[in-house]
């Protein structure tokens, strides 16, 4: 029960009502889906009938996301184990510098005031 034309009439009309939990309770009891696919379809019925095909496309943005525990996971260990580039460069120093300088700079301050 995967594309809105399954979808029994007590889920659109639960929809028509604009009760989202109750259509989602519905569809998972009529397909013994998962609470994240039954989630996915009744919000891509809600974007069908509310504004058709571009609210579709907006919602189709998230499915790159991970599908399952195991997916993200695998992209876990991959990240942990170096198999991506990494964001920060060995080498870099970061902003300890500045931090440095400003500490130096109000230290001789400091010595120019009380010690003089």
């Amino acid at each position: 029960m995967n594309t809105p034309q399954q979808v029994p009439q007590a889920v659109l009309d639960a929809l028509q009502r604009g009760d989202t939990i109750g259509a989602v309770k519905l569809l998972r009891e009529a397909s013994g889906g998962d609470l994240k696919s039954a989630l996915a379809l009744v919000q891509r019925i809600a974007a069908q009938a509310q504004t058709g095909e571009a609210a579709v496309a907006r919602a189709a943005k998230h499915a790159h996301e991970p599908q399952s525990m195991r997916e993200s996971h695998q992209r876990t260990e991959a990240v942990m184990h170096g198999k991506r580039v990494p964001t920060v460069m060995p080498g870099d120093g970061g902003s300890h510098g500045m931090v440095w300088l400003l500490l130096g700079v109000v230290g001789v301050a400091a010595w120019w005031f009380f010690l003089r």
